[in-house]
Protein backbone atom coordinates (compact mmCIF):
# COMPACT_ATOMS: atom_id res chain seq x y z
CA UNK A 1 0.00 0.00 0.00
CA UNK A 2 2.82 2.26 0.77
CA UNK A 3 4.25 2.33 -3.10
CA UNK A 4 0.61 3.56 -4.46
CA UNK A 5 0.15 6.31 -1.53
CA UNK A 6 3.75 7.18 -2.64
CA UNK A 7 2.95 6.72 -6.17
CA UNK A 8 -0.05 9.37 -5.97
CA UNK A 9 1.99 11.73 -3.79
CA UNK A 10 4.88 11.97 -6.12
CA UNK A 11 2.33 12.30 -8.60
CA UNK A 12 0.51 15.26 -6.77
CA UNK A 13 4.25 17.25 -6.39
CA UNK A 14 4.86 16.82 -9.88
CA UNK A 15 1.45 17.77 -11.16
CA UNK A 16 1.35 21.01 -8.60
CA UNK A 17 5.16 21.90 -9.60
CA UNK A 18 4.28 22.29 -13.50
CA UNK A 19 0.75 23.71 -13.07
CA UNK A 20 2.25 26.27 -11.02
CA UNK A 21 5.52 26.63 -13.37
CA UNK A 22 3.10 27.29 -16.20
CA UNK A 23 1.26 29.74 -14.59
CA UNK A 24 4.44 31.45 -13.44
CA UNK A 25 5.80 31.02 -17.53
CA UNK A 26 2.74 32.59 -18.91
CA UNK A 27 2.23 35.73 -16.32
CA UNK A 28 6.21 36.23 -17.53
CA UNK A 29 5.71 36.56 -20.55
CA UNK A 30 2.59 38.44 -20.41
CA UNK A 31 4.23 40.98 -17.80
CA UNK A 32 6.73 41.47 -20.66
CA UNK A 33 3.66 43.04 -22.99
CA UNK A 34 1.77 44.90 -20.15
CA UNK A 35 1.92 48.03 -20.63
CA UNK A 36 0.65 50.42 -17.87
CA UNK A 37 2.51 49.07 -15.05
CA UNK A 38 4.82 50.93 -12.76
CA UNK A 39 8.64 49.81 -12.75
CA UNK A 40 8.32 49.01 -8.91
CA UNK A 41 5.63 46.57 -9.79
CA UNK A 42 6.88 45.27 -12.89
CA UNK A 43 10.12 44.21 -10.87
CA UNK A 44 7.94 42.95 -7.67
CA UNK A 45 5.79 40.46 -10.46
CA UNK A 46 8.96 39.75 -12.45
CA UNK A 47 10.82 38.79 -9.08
CA UNK A 48 7.86 37.17 -7.56
CA UNK A 49 7.66 34.78 -10.64
CA UNK A 50 11.20 33.98 -10.74
CA UNK A 51 10.71 33.37 -6.84
CA UNK A 52 7.79 30.88 -7.56
CA UNK A 53 9.65 29.12 -10.31
CA UNK A 54 12.84 28.40 -7.88
CA UNK A 55 9.91 27.02 -5.85
CA UNK A 56 8.59 24.87 -8.39
CA UNK A 57 12.11 23.87 -9.51
CA UNK A 58 12.65 23.28 -5.72
CA UNK A 59 9.31 21.03 -5.23
CA UNK A 60 10.40 18.91 -8.67
CA UNK A 61 13.45 18.00 -6.72
CA UNK A 62 11.50 16.76 -3.59
CA UNK A 63 9.52 14.81 -6.11
CA UNK A 64 12.52 13.30 -8.11
CA UNK A 65 14.09 12.18 -4.71
CA UNK A 66 10.72 10.45 -3.93
CA UNK A 67 10.75 8.61 -7.01
CA UNK A 68 14.36 7.45 -6.54
CA UNK A 69 13.68 6.45 -3.25
CA UNK A 70 10.72 3.95 -4.26
CA UNK A 71 12.08 3.28 -7.65
CA UNK A 72 15.63 2.58 -6.53
CA UNK A 73 14.47 -0.18 -3.64
CA UNK A 74 15.89 1.85 -0.82
CA UNK A 75 13.00 1.65 1.16
CA UNK A 76 13.64 -2.21 1.27
CA UNK A 77 17.36 -1.38 1.94
CA UNK A 78 16.71 0.35 4.71
CA UNK A 79 14.03 -1.77 6.04
CA UNK A 80 16.79 -4.08 6.45
CA UNK A 81 19.44 -1.89 7.75
CA UNK A 82 17.01 -1.19 10.35
CA UNK A 83 16.61 -4.79 10.91
CA UNK A 84 20.20 -5.65 11.29
CA UNK A 85 20.58 -2.37 13.89
CA UNK A 86 17.83 -3.81 15.73
CA UNK A 87 20.45 -7.43 15.87
CA UNK A 88 23.24 -5.76 16.10
CA UNK A 89 21.78 -4.07 19.72
CA UNK A 90 20.30 -7.61 20.77
CA UNK A 91 24.09 -8.71 20.58
CA UNK A 92 24.92 -9.59 17.23
CA UNK A 93 28.03 -8.39 15.22
CA UNK A 94 28.11 -5.26 14.53
CA UNK A 95 27.50 -3.94 10.94
CA UNK A 96 30.13 -4.38 7.86
CA UNK A 97 31.58 -1.42 6.67
CA UNK A 98 29.38 -1.78 3.13
CA UNK A 99 26.04 -1.31 5.85
CA UNK A 100 27.71 1.99 7.82
CA UNK A 101 28.83 3.15 4.76
CA UNK A 102 24.55 2.55 3.39
CA UNK A 103 23.39 3.83 6.75
CA UNK A 104 26.00 7.36 6.25
CA UNK A 105 24.58 7.40 2.54
CA UNK A 106 20.62 7.02 4.05
CA UNK A 107 21.22 9.73 6.56
CA UNK A 108 22.81 12.38 4.06
CA UNK A 109 19.85 11.58 1.38
CA UNK A 110 17.11 12.39 4.11
CA UNK A 111 19.30 15.31 5.14
CA UNK A 112 19.36 15.89 1.47
CA UNK A 113 15.34 16.26 1.06
CA UNK A 114 14.93 17.96 4.38
CA UNK A 115 17.33 20.71 3.44
CA UNK A 116 14.79 21.67 0.19
CA UNK A 117 12.00 21.30 2.29
CA UNK A 118 13.36 23.45 4.78
CA UNK A 119 14.62 25.87 1.38
CA UNK A 120 11.21 25.62 -0.09
CA UNK A 121 10.16 27.27 3.22
CA UNK A 122 11.88 29.49 3.28
CA UNK A 123 11.22 30.41 -0.23
CA UNK A 124 7.48 30.72 0.39
CA UNK A 125 8.22 32.81 3.23
CA UNK A 126 10.19 34.83 0.89
CA UNK A 127 7.46 35.38 -1.27
CA UNK A 128 4.65 36.31 1.64
CA UNK A 129 6.75 38.95 2.80
CA UNK A 130 7.44 40.40 -0.58
CA UNK A 131 3.34 40.13 -1.10
CA UNK A 132 3.32 41.87 2.38
CA UNK A 133 5.77 44.92 1.25
CA UNK A 134 3.90 44.92 -1.48
CA UNK A 135 0.25 45.57 -0.49
CA UNK A 136 1.75 47.70 2.01
CA UNK A 137 3.06 49.90 -0.43
CA UNK A 138 -0.28 50.30 -2.38
CA UNK A 139 -2.17 51.03 1.07
CA UNK A 140 -0.16 53.90 1.45
CA UNK A 141 -0.24 54.88 -2.08
CA UNK A 142 -4.35 54.50 -1.46
CA UNK A 143 -4.03 56.15 1.75
CA UNK A 144 -1.90 59.10 0.39
CA UNK A 145 -4.45 59.39 -2.78
CA UNK A 146 -7.26 59.99 -0.76
CA UNK A 147 -5.78 62.08 1.57
CA UNK A 148 -4.76 64.45 -1.34
CA UNK A 149 -8.63 64.07 -2.70
CA UNK A 150 -10.44 64.77 1.13
CA UNK A 151 -7.73 67.81 1.07
CA UNK A 152 -9.00 68.97 -2.90
CA UNK A 153 -12.46 68.36 -1.89
CA UNK A 154 -12.45 70.45 1.13
CA UNK A 155 -10.71 73.44 -0.27
CA UNK A 156 -13.33 73.38 -2.98
CA UNK A 157 -16.14 73.57 -0.60
CA UNK A 158 -14.71 76.47 1.29
CA UNK A 159 -14.29 78.51 -1.47
CA UNK A 160 -18.18 77.22 -2.84
CA UNK A 161 -19.38 78.37 1.04
CA UNK A 162 -17.29 81.70 1.08
CA UNK A 163 -14.37 80.65 4.13
CA UNK A 164 -10.98 81.32 4.16
CA UNK A 165 -8.48 79.58 5.48
CA UNK A 166 -8.95 80.12 9.30
CA UNK A 167 -13.10 79.54 9.36
CA UNK A 168 -13.80 82.62 9.17
CA UNK A 169 -16.53 83.54 5.98
CA UNK A 170 -16.02 86.83 3.87
CA UNK A 171 -18.82 88.32 5.31
CA UNK A 172 -16.84 88.85 8.47
CA UNK A 173 -18.65 86.40 10.51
Amino acid sequence: MAPLIASILVLVVFIAAGFFAWQQVRMLAGLKQAAGVSPEDYRYLRNQGWRRLFGCALLVSVGVLMTWYYVGGMDAHIDALGAAREAQAKGEPPLNAEQEQSARFYVRYVGAVLILLMVLMFVAAWDVWAIRRFGARHYRRIQDDRRAMLQRQLAQLRRERGHRHNGETDDGA
